[in-house]
């Protein structure tokens, strides 16, 4: 920024002819920017400036210098203009409605990186796993996983938030592991009450031969949350099947295991969702695009 500053003052310098115009125009005392120039000149080993009691004109150098820089400090100018009006554009408040554990958990991260990026927004994250609505209850947009339901909503698909089904060890050798979702019926599972049918788990075949099984469970533990959920499993209270990303950590560690491998639970996605974008604020779309980049590679 120095250099950028430098050039800036050259640039003026030369317009005024007049190192204690230029200085006042940038902010600077006429020693100050006497220094700048001098220390410009011994950079490019060349001698930019004429100086008399009454003058300053530029020498060949200097002006073959200017010549070259006028484009690119307009352009620079330009570049800082858009910026903060774009800066401008994105402040206030952000009002974001989630769910807690992957809230807490998941989105604290690009929400701080979001902060650090655009300075003049205030986030307002509410944490709940009831069903808010976004508009009724004033919230700028949403952050959901799953399967959503047929709304005026704008929704834009963030990333898979496919799930995970684990027991633990000590439960699958006092209970044997499960090799087909039917066998989910014959063991205590950890029933999830945020899930829209909590007692009907879904699956599909891994070998992509399109077959499919649905089955009915039950367990003596039911329970709302994705780390709520993990840890019940851990604990050995039956088979769960929370979110991968809450139960990551878990099967990493060993205290759980992965269960009916050859199939998976029934897809779910992350979604940001907000009122129709005709009048969406700059600061929601900056958001959203934020978050649709961080969760590219996964939650």
């Amino acid at each position: 920024m120095d250099r950028i500053d430098a050039l800036h003052l050259f640039a003026a310098v030369a317009e005024l002819e007049s190192f204690t115009r230029a200085a006042e125009r940038q902010g600077l005392t006429p020693g100050a920017a006497s220094k700048q120039i001098a220390a410009l000149e011994d950079r490019l080993q060349a001698r930019l400036l004429e100086r008399t009691t009454r003058s300053v004109r530029l020498t060949d150098a200097g002006r073959a210098l200017l010549d070259r820089i006028r484009p690119w400090l307009s352009e620079y100018q330009e570049i800082e203009n858009g910026l903060a009006a774009e800066t401008a554009a994105a402040a206030g408040a952000l009002r974001v409605s989630a769910p807690v554990d992957f809230g807490a958990s998941r989105l604290i991260e690009p929400v701080t990186a979001f902060m650090q990026a655009w300075p003049a927004v205030e986030v307002r994250l509410d944490l709940s796993d009831r069903m808010v609505d976004l508009v009724d209850e004033g919230f700028d947009m949403g952050v959901r996983i799953g399967h959503l339901p047929d709304s005026s909503l704008i929704a834009k698909r963030l990333a898979d938030a496919q799930l995970a089904v684990i027991a633990s060890p000590d439960y699958l050798k006092t209970h044997g592991s499960p090799e087909h979702p039917a066998d989910l019926s014959q063991h205590a599972c950890v029933i999830d009450r945020n899930k829209p049918a909590p007692n009907l788990w879904r699956f599909d075949r891994m070998d992509g031969s399109g077959g499919k099984a649905e089955v009915k469970v039950s367990g003596r533990i039911t329970l709302n949350g994705a780390n709520a959920s993990v840890n019940a499993a851990c604990a050995g209270l039956g088979v769960a099947a929370p979110p991968e990303w809450a139960a990551r950590a878990a099967i990493e560690e060993g205290r759980v295991q992965r269960v009916l491998t050859d199939w998976t639970p029934e897809h779910r996605d992350l979604w940001a969702v907000f009122p129709s974008n005709r009048f969406l604020a700059h600061r929601v779309r900056l958001f959203v695009d934020h978050l649709a980049a961080w969760f590219k590679d996964g939650i």
